[in-house]
């Protein structure tokens, strides 16, 4: 089977694996619309392609040097403590409308939104690195494949991750203004879950 076809099946890995920008995903597109939420996902893929980019040309051991590792989960605790806070006093919305033109200013800070949620936490460049090393080991892949199947897995996990912003958009008519204040506050205290997940990193390999 051609890497690239293997790396599109092996993506679908992805849709029981659950992040941070998972739920800002949903929020944003139930809240703020559908559109806006594709400029989200293109920032969490972004991130994603960056990474593996990184990890495909040997340079992760950069990105994992203790000063880095430890300042990027630093900024990446300010930055989901942050956007749990807002998530907790976000006024609840439901299918908030989209001007005819676009909101340009809005697709860039979601854009920016999804980029610094998952490029920031230091667990994504390990995570990565493994998956790198996993199928490397286990297809016996050369460079040129690996990336063929790490691109055919991004494809994939960019795909869903539209899916499931259209799928929750699609879903917005059933949601009560009381259920968005509801999933807000739930969303926030699982942003800190994360947070404290990166805590325990940094303890791990800075105490």
């Amino acid at each position: 089977m051609p890497p690239f076809v293997n790396g599109l099946i092996f993506g679908f890995i992805f849709l029981l694996i659950v992040g941070p920008a998972f739920f800002a995903l949903i929020q944003t597109s139930i809240q703020q619309g559908f559109r806006r939420a594709i400029f989200l996902a293109l920032g969490i893929s972004v991130s994603d392609t960056f990474y593996v980019v990184i990890v495909l040309l040997g340079l992760s051991t950069v990105l994992q040097d203790e000063n880095i590792e430890f300042w990027l989960a630093v900024f990446g605790s300010i930055a989901l403590v942050a956007y749990a806070i807002y998530s907790w006093f976000k006024s609840p919305k439901v299918g908030e409308e989209e001007d005819a033109q676009g909101n340009q200013k809005s697709y860039a800070k979601n854009f920016l939104k999804g980029l610094l949620l998952n490029g920031l936490n230091p667990l994504i460049i390990v995570f990565w690195a493994t998956w790198v090393s996993t199928i490397t080991i286990q297809f016996n892949y050369e460079f040129d494949d690996r990336a063929q199947f790490f691109g055919g897995m991004l494809v994939t996990i960019l795909s869903m991750d539209i899916g499931k912003a259209y799928i929750a958009h699609k879903l917005k008519h059933l949601i009560t203004v009381k259920f968005v204040q509801r999933m807000n506050r739930s969303i926030a205290v699982i942003l800190l879950l994360f947070t404290v997940q990166i805590f325990v990193f940094l303890y791990q390999n800075y105490a």
